[in-house]
C-alpha cells in the first residue's frame, strides 16, 4: 500500500510540474515543431524500474480512440483528464504482472489466437482485397446481366379514410359525395382524433395520404390494395368498403391519385448496390483461387474417414450402463 501511495504522489506532482511545462512551452514556439516524445508528462518508478508516459504516448493513445470519443479531448484540459485516465491504465497494468497474469495460460492462448487472427487479416488484405479490382465496364456487364434484378414494382398512391365506426363511415361517404373533399374530411377526421390505425393514418401532417406502396406492402391488407390497384386514378370507392384485419373491422373510403407502371431501374441508380456485389463475387473468386494455391502449397493429404463415426443412442446408453 506504502508504494502504491507514494507512486501516485510521484504521478501527481510529475504531471502538474510538466504539465505546466507543456503548457507554458506551447506559447513559445508552434504545437507541429514539438517533438513530443521528449516531452514528458509522467515520469514514476515501479519495482524500482523507471517509467515514462510523454506527450506522444498521451496522443496516440487517444488517436487509438474510437473517433467519437476522440472528439472528447480537443483541449488541454480535456487530454489533462484522459491522461489520468491512461495513467491508471499503467499502473494496473504493472500490478497485474507482478501477480503473474501476463504468464496464465488461458491468457496467453487467447493472446496467441489473437495474433493468428490478425496475421489471417493482414494476409488477406495483400492476397485478397489488394488483388481484387473491377472497372465501369465490369459493372455495366453485371447490370445487363441481370437486369430483372433491378426493376421497380408498380406502385399507387391513395387518399385513405380509415375507421372503426361503420354509421361516422357512412356519414363521412355521404358528405363526400356531396361535395366535401376526401383530403380535407380526412385532416378534420384526424383533428378530432376520429381516424383508425390503417391506410392513410400513419402521418399526422398528412392524413389519408397512403403514399406509394406495391402490390405486396402489407398481406394483412391484401383486399385494400388490390382495390386500389384496380381503380383508375380518380376514381373512389362508391360504397363504404369493409375489410377484417386481426379480427377488428375497420370501413375505408378512399380515392386513387396515382399509378406508378412497372419499371427498369438505371444503371446510375442501382451502380453503388452492383459495385458491392461484383466486389463480393470477385473477393469470393479470389479467396477460392487463393486457398486452390494454399492448398497445392502445402500437398494437402486429407482423411476424412478416420472420422468415427458418434455412437447411436442406444449403444450410448450400454455404455453409460456399463459404467
Amino acid at each position: 500500500m506504502k508504494k502504491t501511495i507514494t507512486i501516485f504522489i510521484i504521478i501527481a506532482v510529475s504531471c502538474l510540474l510538466t504539465w505546466t511545462f507543456v503548457q507554458s512551452d506551447s506559447h513559445e514556439q508552434p504545437e507541429s515543431t514539438i517533438d513530443e516524445s521528449q516531452v514528458i508528462l509522467v515520469a514514476y518508478k515501479w519495482n524500482g524500474e523507471p517509467y515514462e508516459i510523454s506527450l506522444a504516448d498521451l496522443n496516440a493513445a487517444i488517436a487509438a480512440l474510437p473517433v467519437y470519443r476522440q472528439q472528447n479531448y480537443k483541449t488541454r484540459a480535456d487530454k489533462a483528464e484522459y491522461l489520468n485516465e491512461l495513467i491508471e491504465e499503467r499502473l494496473k497494468i504493472h500490478r497485474a504482472i507482478d501477480d503473474g497474469f501476463d504468464k496464465l495460460p488461458e491468457h496467453l492462448k487467447k493472446l496467441e489466437d489473437y495474433t493468428h487472427q490478425l496475421m489471417v487479416e493482414k494476409l488477406t488484405e495483400i492476397e485478397v482485397d489488394a488483388k481484387v479490382n473491377h472497372t465501369d465496364a465490369d459493372l455495366m456487364a453485371h447490370y445487363q446481366a441481370n437486369l430483372s434484378e433491378y426493376i421497380e414494382a408498380e406502385k399507387v398512391r391513395a387518399t385513405c379514410i380509415t375507421l372503426d365506426d361503420e354509421d361516422l363511415a357512412n356519414e363521412t361517404l355521404d358528405a363526400i359525395i356531396a361535395g366535401k373533399d376526401i383530403v380535407e374530411m380526412a385532416k378534420e377526421l384526424s383533428e378530432a382524433g376520429k381516424l383508425a390505425n390503417g391506410p392513410g393514418s400513419s402521418d399526422s401532417e398528412d392524413p389519408g395520404n397512403t403514399y406509394f406502396f406495391t402490390k405486396s406492402a402489407s398481406p394483412r391488407w391484401a383486399e385494400f390494395i388490390e382495390a386500389v390497384f384496380e381503380q383508375e386514378v380518380g376514381d373512389m370507392t362508391d360504397t363504404v368498403f369493409e375489410i377484417d384485419v386481426n379480427d377488428e373491422t375497420f370501413y375505408l373510403i378512399f380515392r386513387k391519385e396515382e399509378h406508378q407502371p412497372e419499371r427498369q431501374k438505371e444503371f446510375d441508380e442501382v451502380k453503388s448496390d452492383i459495385q458491392r456485389k461484383v466486389e463480393r463475387e470477385k473477393k469470393r473468386e479470389r479467396i477460392n483461387e487463393w486457398v486452390a494455391e494454399i492448398v497445392d502449397r502445402g500437398k494437402l493429404k486429407t482423411y476424412p474417414d478416420n472420422i468415427p463415426e458418434p455412437p447411436q443412442p442406444e449403444e450410448a446408453e450400454n455404455e453409460t450402463s456399463e459404467q
